[in-house]
């Protein structure tokens, strides 16, 4: 589908798509987030990977942050396994699903690497950048 929409409609809509996803589809999930805090955020990621098959991700909590180590990206490993084109952006769209669903529950999100293993983080928004103008 993101092949689809990117060469029919270009990158600036599959971005919106993502960010969609993370904002309508995944709001509930984000809620649940926001209303229980990391561990509730990092439980549900453990309870997440555990259905994704070849997924390798251990899930770690400290000072309110919420670190996924990803060895194994089931999505990446699922497109190889199966001889599928990966696109050059689909790391893309953890940045910006995973980023509006953080967003929402009151964390930001980053990613670095990429391609088959990442490092994901939520880190909690705190106020007292704002607080202090």
């Amino acid at each position: 589908m993101a092949r689809h929409i990117l060469d029919e409609y270009g990158k600036d809509v599959l971005i919106d798509y993502w960010q969609s996803l993370g904002r309508e589809y995944y709001g509930p999930r984000a809620e649940r987030w926001r209303a229980g805090g990391a561990e509730v955020l990092a439980e549900d990621w453990r309870s997440y990977f555990l259905d994704e098959p070849q997924a390798e991700v251990r899930v770690s909590v400290e000072g309110g942050t919420v670190d996924l180590d990803i060895k194994t990206c089931p999505a990446i490993k699922h497109l190889r396994d199966s001889g599928r084109d990966i696109l050059p952006c689909f790391c893309e769209h953890c940045d910006h699903t995973c980023g509006a669903m953080a967003q929402a529950a009151g964390y930001r999100f980053e990613r670095t690497g990429g391609m088959g293993a990442c490092t994901q983080r939520f880190i909690p928004i705190t106020h007292t950048n704002s607080e202090a103008n």
